[in-house]
């Protein structure tokens, strides 16, 4: 089963939701399945210690999900700012060797990204070098407004061009009944523009205060995770 590099192009896109969610269906469908946020920005700091909000809320979905952060930073920052503001080294070694870990322990693993595909990790590495050098396929959450159209064509093409594997896209907070046109005829726009799969959509998103149960169920009638995984999942017709 594949492991995935689930990335977006604005905070908020709701790549967490998504990525819990699909973690929470598999693993209902009798899949041990993890979610791997390399790096945390905006950790909860505990004093002794940091948490990690994004992982927090696979947990309260389902406990038995495999999470884990190599880095975790606080405040509201790209990981190259993050970093040097609390002098930490992220070295992509550490990264890798932790994916392989949790690649061993699981299934199906989502790994999550901070920031768009061109943001930077440190003053080598993007966001985009991490799928390439981990060899996993990128799946694109996003949420379509009159101002994003273009700055998803070109972070989709761009993608492309550099060489990533695209699985394909989910359009999150999906208004059908929209009267912007680009809203409207986002998905096809989509297709026919950047020549990638629209494998989702999701239409009544409701934040990290979803609950378990209505969340997989958006999943499940949202998104064609046969198309995602590239497999067909025997379990999925019986939940």
């Amino acid at each position: 089963m594949n492991n995935i590099y689930v990335t977006s192009l604005n905070s908020g896109d709701g790549k967490t939701v998504i990525s819990a969610g699909i973690a929470a269906v598999m693993q209902s469908l009798g899949y041990k399945s993890g979610v791997y946020k390399p790096i945390q920005t905006n950790a909860i700091d505990k004093g002794k210690y940091l948490i990690s909000p994004d992982l927090t809320f696979v947990k309260m979905l389902d406990p038995y999900i495999t999470t884990h952060s190599t880095y975790m930073l606080t405040g509201d920052v790209i990981p190259l700012t993050g970093s040097k503001l609390q002098n930490i080294n992220i070295d992509f070694d550490n990264i890798k060797k932790d994916y392989s870990v949790l690649s061993k322990k699981t299934d199906t693993l989502l790994i999550e990204a901070t920031g768009g595909l061109m943001t930077p990790v440190n003053d080598e590495l993007y966001n985009y070098h991490l799928p390439l050098k981990l060899n996993i396929p990128v799946l694109f959450v996003v949420n379509p407004s009159n101002n994003s159209v273009n700055q998803y064509f070109n972070e989709i093409n761009t993608a492309k061009t550099i060489g990533i594997n695209i699985l394909g896209v989910i359009i999150n907070k999906f208004q059908v009944y929209s009267e912007s046109p680009e809203i409207k005829y986002f998905p096809e726009l989509i297709e026919n523009y950047c020549d990638v799969k629209v494998l989702g959509l999701i239409r009544n998103f409701r934040g990290k205060s979803v609950k378990a149960n209505t969340l997989i169920n958006e999943i499940l009638n949202g998104i064609d995770l046969e198309e995602v995984f590239k497999m067909k999942i025997p379990k999925l017709n019986g939940i």
